[in-house]
């Protein structure tokens, strides 16, 4: 495993000579113990890689080692039975994967990624969850990347159906980045998984994640953009997609509305319309008819008749909500308010931030303009 991940930090993530390299020298061992003529005549590497390959220094590998061990994180290489197979077919798969929790079998039950963008409207938050919920109640597994907004409200939808779902991160798992979203990181390793190519204290950054979008895409049967403006990060998922020969899928939009430009145009050049949860179904039932329950999806209400929930006390608050959200939601004595009216509370300002954050997803409070949010 150490010359793995020395490999690893020689190519960078993302490499799409992964595969090449493994062939000509038949491991990565071999690779590390290979006379520099013969690297140089494979003719694999870039210079900056071979001013790389000269560092045989394995300390970092062993450490990153010896991290995972203490953290309960899983490093799978490519080309381990453990490695899935649809993953390993794209050209640039990835050589290793950092597995927090339970990975699913991606080869043998059927998956979903859904995504949108950090800003999304209240439309897409009920949409994200509620179609989320469908599909995970049905036996999907979610696929998403953590981030704030339209993936959020992915993970949240499965997590309420008791369902499967997944994280792919654009950073390491260890790293501490949007603390906000820390617990429902939390919840996802104990009910699914964290995936990342990254090793497990590596630092997000502008690069990171499209890089991380080919996994999330190649991960899943299809991809479902709840919204996406003509700059959003969803689109370079959905083009990853359809390179991969995935499905790509799309909820239609307001065409006059510029947050609708970018999935409207998806449509426009063949993408598959949603317009709930049936429009996923009737494409993979066939597949997988003893993993898909359609019966099961749409049996009761997705919110526990959350337009009723919406006044209710504390003892009748939904019972997942964590003790930090009761908290904060019982402490409330405005209908509009910002974070720092809580202050009062006796929580710290990223508790307090991760139990708005999770108030939002459970629908009894909204963001609104002047960052604000108001209770419903």
């Amino acid at each position: 495993m150490k010359y793995l991940i020395w490999l690893q930090s020689v190519l960078n993530i993302g490499n799409n000579r992964v595969k090449d390299i493994l062939k000509f020298f038949g491991s990565a061992e071999n690779v590390y113990n290979a006379d520099y003529k013969e690297i140089l005549s494979s003719k694999l590497f870039k210079k900056s890689e071979l001013v790389r390959i000269k560092d045989k220094d394995l300390s970092a590998s062993l450490e990153i080692i010896e991290d995972c061990k203490n953290n309960d994180i899983e490093i799978i290489p490519f080309g381990s039975c453990k490695y899935p197979y649809c993953l390993s077919v794209i050209e640039d798969a990835p050589l290793l994967l950092y597995v927090k929790g339970n990975m699913p079998d991606f080869d043998e039950f059927p998956s979903i990624s859904i995504v949108g963008p950090r800003k999304i409207t209240d439309f897409g938050k009920k949409a994200a969850f509620s179609l989320s919920f469908r599909l995970a109640k049905s036996g999907f597994c979610i696929v998403s990347g953590g981030a704030l907004g339209g993936d959020t409200y992915a993970h949240a939808g499965a997590i309420k159906a008791k369902g499967k779902t997944v994280i792919v991160l654009g950073c390491g798992i260890l790293n501490n980045y949007l603390p906000q979203n820390a617990p429902l990181r939390k919840e996802v390793a104990n009910s699914g998984a964290i995936i990342s190519e990254f090793p497990p204290r590596a630092d997000a950054s502008k690069y990171t994640f499209p890089i991380r979008n080919r996994i999330v895409s190649a991960l899943s049967l299809g991809t479902v953009v709840i919204e996406a403006s003509v700059k959003s990060g969803a689109l370079i998922t959905a083009r990853y997609a359809a390179e991969q020969g995935r499905d790509v899928f799309v909820i239609p939009g307001q065409p006059n509305r510029k947050e609708y430009e970018g999935s409207n145009a998806l449509l426009r050049d063949g993408a598959k319309p949603v317009l709930d949860a049936s429009d996923i179904f009737s494409e993979y039932i066939v597949r997988f008819p003893d993993k898909i329950n359609i019966e099961k999806a749409f049996d009761g209400p997705i919110l526990d008749n959350r337009e009723k929930s919406y006044k209710k006390i504390e003892k009748n608050l939904p019972e997942t909500l964590s003790k930090e959200a009761k908290i904060v939601y019982n402490y409330l004595d405005k209908q509009k308010f910002l974070p720092e009216d809580i202050s009062g509370c006796g929580m710290d300002g990223d508790s307090i931030i991760s139990a708005l954050t999770e108030l939002e997803m459970e629908m009894l409070i909204k963001a609104i303009p002047g960052g604000m949010y108001e209770k419903l």
